[in-house]
């Protein structure tokens, strides 16, 4: 009986694999944002989105490009981006949100995060909104890179640069397949970014040309083709997390490396829906899963926003 609950999982999986595909990314549907009350701008939680914000801290204001938008394709919020311009230094600062951060020793954008996916994705995909001033334009880049270490430089593997023109109201999905250039090598780094500038310019930011006040919106970004959330087990993972039993049939026990004070469990069905949250506070955890039918599920385990860990068990009876 459980082989055939195993075997019916594994068929369920592979028939809900796209139905997935908004669990790869973590918060690419932007619902969830931290609030700096001090500096008075949000940041996008999860871990793989982030912006520019930060440079609002410094002297020389503005600096906020990105906001969180109740204006959303799906849910509650989305990701608006506003081109800005720090007038005292005469540059204009894009609003991108995506793999990004600043190297304050340099003063340049850090673009670009480890890749430790176990697959490549097919397509690249989500939801936009458009109003660039003047001739601008907004658009979508992603990138996966190798380093090289003959050449001491990193080789571009996949590139997609998506521009959009002219004021665009209504939510507008975009959907292009991954334009691999090598496809044998697996990558090992990721580039995502959302920009309000058409003109963003990726080795030098402050490079970059645009209109100031030329804004995109953004929701719903994912790759297709990946585990869900991007991880398989063993992935990603900077805690170690143990579930027994598995199988479980009416109940789990979670086991952590450590305490955590603000964890918090997440558990996801073969069709990506939320099934339950709780908070874990020290070191175990114990879920009663009576009331989940047998099948395939997905967990995160969380703790101040950032993913610690995050695979699946089945529930078999």
């Amino acid at each position: 009986m459980k082989k055939l609950v195993l075997l019916s999982a594994v068929f369920l999986f592979g028939l809900n694999y796209i139905s997935l595909a908004q669990l790869i990314l973590p918060n690419g549907d932007f619902e969830s944002w931290t609030h700096n009350a001090k500096w008075g701008y949000d940041e996008p939680n999860g871990g793989f989105f982030k912006t520019l914000n930060i440079l609002d801290t410094i002297p020389t204001p503005p600096g906020i490009t990105v906001y969180k938008c109740d204006t959303a394709h799906s849910g509650s919020l989305s990701a608006r981006c506003v081109t800005q311009k720090i007038e005292l230094m005469n540059i204009l600062i894009p609003g991108v949100i995506g793999t990004i951060k600043i190297n304050w020793l340099t003063n340049v954008a850090i673009l670009g995060i480890p890749y430790k996916w176990s697959a490549k994705p097919e397509r690249f995909q989500g939801y936009y909104q458009s109003y660039p001033l003047n001739g601008d334009s907004t658009g979508a880049i992603l990138l996966l890179s190798k380093w090289n270490t003959a050449s001491k430089k990193r080789d571009t593997l996949a590139f997609n640069r998506l521009i959009f023109h002219g004021t665009v109201s209504a939510w507008t999905r975009f959907d292009t397949a991954v334009t691999y250039r090598v496809t044998t090598v697996m990558p090992d780094s990721i580039t995502l970014l959302l920009v309000s500038c058409g003109g963003y310019n990726a080795s030098n930011m402050f490079g970059s040309v645009g209109q100031v006040g030329s804004q995109a919106l953004f929701d719903d970004v994912t790759l297709t083709g990946l585990p869900p959330y991007g991880i398989e087990e063993g992935h990603h993972n900077s805690i170690t997390l143990t579930i027994s039993p598995n199988p479980s049939s009416g109940f789990i026990n979670i086991q952590l490396e450590k305490a955590f004070r603000d964890g918090v469990f997440e558990i996801y069905d073969g069709q990506g829906r939320k099934t339950g949250q709780y908070d874990i506070s020290g070191i175990t955890g114990h879920i009663n899963t009576g009331a989940l039918p047998s099948g395939i599920y997905y967990y995160r385990f969380m703790s101040a926003h950032e993913v610690m860990n995050s695979g699946s068990f089945i529930i078999s009876r």
